[in-house]
C-alpha cells in the first residue's frame, strides 16, 4: 500500500511539473525581442510577431542576407530597411514549442533576383517570452548561394528591441 501511494504521488507531481513547464503564447500579444546579429552602425537588430492560441504570425526580423550587401550610410539602420517576413504561421504546439522548415520569405533587401528563406524553432519559456533560432538561406542571380546563417533571439511581450 505504501508503493502505491509513493507512486501516486510521485505521477501526480510529475504530471503537474510537467504541466507547469508547457508555457504557452499570450493570444494577441506582440512579441519584440533582439537577435544576437552583429551590430551595424550601432544599430541591433530584432524580431518581432504576434501570437494566437496555436500560431505565430506576422514573424518578421532584420537581416542583412548569408551574402551581406553593400555600405550603410552613418545613422542609417541597415535592419530596419532589410526586414524579412514569413508569410505562412508558424504553428505552436501544446507544449509551446514552434517551429517551420525553410520556407521562402519576402524581404526587403538585396536585390529583386536575390530570394531568401528561412527557417524558425523555438519555445515559449513562459506565457510572455519566447526564445529560438532563425536560419537563413540565401540564392542570388547567378544561381549561386550561401547559408545557412544562424541567429538567436529571446522576444518578450511588450519588449524593446
Amino acid at each position: 500500500m505504501r508503493k502505491l501511494i509513493t507512486a501516486l504521488a510521485l505521477t501526480t507531481t510529475l504530471a503537474a511539473v510537467a504541466a507547469a513547464t508547457a508555457a504557452l503564447p499570450r493570444a494577441g500579444a506582440r512579441y519584440t525581442g533582439p537577435t544576437n546579429s552583429k551590430m551595424v552602425n550601432g544599430f541591433g537588430n530584432s524580431v518581432t510577431f504576434l501570437a494566437g492560441s496555436r500560431t505565430l504570425k506576422r514573424f518578421s526580423f532584420g537581416t542583412l542576407g548569408c551574402f551581406g550587401y553593400g555600405t550603410f550610410p552613418v545613422g542609417v539602420d541597415p535592419y530596419a530597411t532589410s526586414l524579412a517576413q514569413l508569410p505562412k504561421l508558424i504553428p505552436v504546439t501544446a507544449k509551446g514549442t514552434f517551429s517551420i522548415a525553410s520556407t521562402p520569405v519576402t524581404w526587403s533587401g538585396g536585390d529583386a533576383a536575390t530570394h531568401l528563406k528561412a527557417a524558425v524553432t523555438g519555445a515559449f519559456t513562459s506565457a510572455t517570452a519566447a526564445s529560438g533560432t532563425i536560419s537563413i538561406t540565401e540564392t542570388g542571380a547567378n544561381g549561386g548561394s550561401c547559408g545557412p546563417v544562424k541567429m538567436t533571439f529571446v522576444a518578450k511581450v511588450g519588449g524593446h528591441t
